[in-house]
């Protein structure tokens, strides 16, 4: 894998379990292309989401962030989570990769 994208969301607490309901039913993940991915909350904070994904090439994770339904799905995000939604994202290069089994 060459490289990991962390999307960090920061919703309102209360709109939280819709918005992975929203992820959920909408298959988002999926629909994304990545090899696999992950939808996280935070234990101690749940109105934080992030979304970890794994790409095996540059080009399918810019076929991802250019993807129309991209832009889709963050209009249903935005539009579940209100004005107040926050966070970021960043790529991340894999250096070393260790499976349970190494």
């Amino acid at each position: 894998m060459n490289s990991v994208s962390v999307l960090t969301l920061r919703v309102p607490a209360d709109k939280a379990a819709d918005v992975i309901g929203y992820y959920q039913r909408e298959r988002i993940l999926q629909t994304s292309g990545a090899a696999a991915a992950q939808l996280l909350v935070d234990v101690k904070d749940p109105g934080t989401i992030v979304v970890l994904a794994w790409w095996t090439d540059p080009e399918a994770y810019t076929a991802w962030q250019q993807a129309p339904e991209r832009d889709a799905f963050n209009r249903g995000i935005t539009g579940i989570a209100g004005a107040s939604i926050g966070g970021g994202s960043q790529e991340l290069r894999v250096v070393q990769y260790v499976s349970g089994n190494d």
